[in-house]
């Protein structure tokens, strides 16, 4: 492949061309520097895929190991309605995961409501505490679901697929 540049000077035609070794130097120079454009283009593209992917990961791991369970005495959950709209559970965290928060979803006869914070402060693994809160008058209750919050990074993320539901809840 030659390159030609054409002068005319008068009538007379010079044709004056780039050699071969330094088109071909041109060319391969010119493929690399387009190279390394589209690769750190698709370098930064790569890596916000990746992180986007990696969290999802990580918050799903870290559910899977998380474990919240009611404590049962003598068959029974230790789980009562109090008067005032009062609730009262005993709570054991696994052995895996700290639990950084408990969010409680109580539905009613006449409505439903969502606490959303019942730990003054992080149950750490394999702990257990006893609990109680306050919630809006909701009628007779028919259920109560716990779902335990976990920290992801610098985010309180909830694991509703680790979820306690708890029906016919007894007066202490």
């Amino acid at each position: 492949m030659s390159i030609y540049i054409v002068i005319k000077k008068g009538d007379e035609m010079n044709k004056k061309g780039v050699s071969p070794l330094i088109a071909t130097i041109l060319l391969i120079l010119f493929s690399i520097a387009l190279g390394a454009v589209v690769m750190s283009w698709g370098e930064a593209y790569i890596e916000e895929k990746a992180e986007f992917v990696r969290g999802i990961q990580e918050t799903t791991a870290g559910c899977d190991a998380t474990s919240l369970n009611i404590i049962f005495v003598a068959g029974e959950p230790q789980i009562c309605s109090m008067e005032n709209n009062v609730m009262e559970a005993f709570l054991e965290n696994g052995p895996s995961t700290e639990l950084f928060d408990i969010q409680a979803t109580v539905v009613g006869s006449e409505d439903a409501a969502t606490k959303d914070s019942l730990l003054s402060e992080p149950m750490m693994p394999s702990d257990a505490r006893k609990i109680m809160f306050k919630h809006p008058d909701v009628g007779e209750i028919r259920q109560i679901k716990l779902t335990p919050v976990i920290m992801q990074g610098r985010t309180l993320v909830p694991c509703p697929s680790k979820a306690i539901v708890v029906e016919n809840i007894n007066p202490c």
